[in-house]
């Protein structure tokens, strides 16, 4: 039986990689802490959901409202 391969196989890696573009902003990062936190199962799964993501708990605190006179 001769079996001859594709020269069309598909690569080990199928997935692109992306080039890095830009570091997100104070309220972007403010904004992923908070839907890590709402879906989390619990304090536990929350701070290493935060820690793989290199997240921080207080980025996740609200901004202040600055006040104008």
């Amino acid at each position: 039986m001769n079996t001859t391969h594709a020269s069309t196989a598909p690569s080990q890696n199928p997935r692109p990689v992306l080039p890095y573009t830009e570091e997100p902003d104070p309220d972007q990062r403010r904004r992923a802490v908070r839907a890590v936190a709402s879906a989390a199962i619990d304090a536990e799964d929350c701070a290493e959901l935060l820690d793989a993501l290199g997240l921080r708990p207080e980025e996740g605190r609200s901004v202040p409202t600055q006040r104008t006179r």
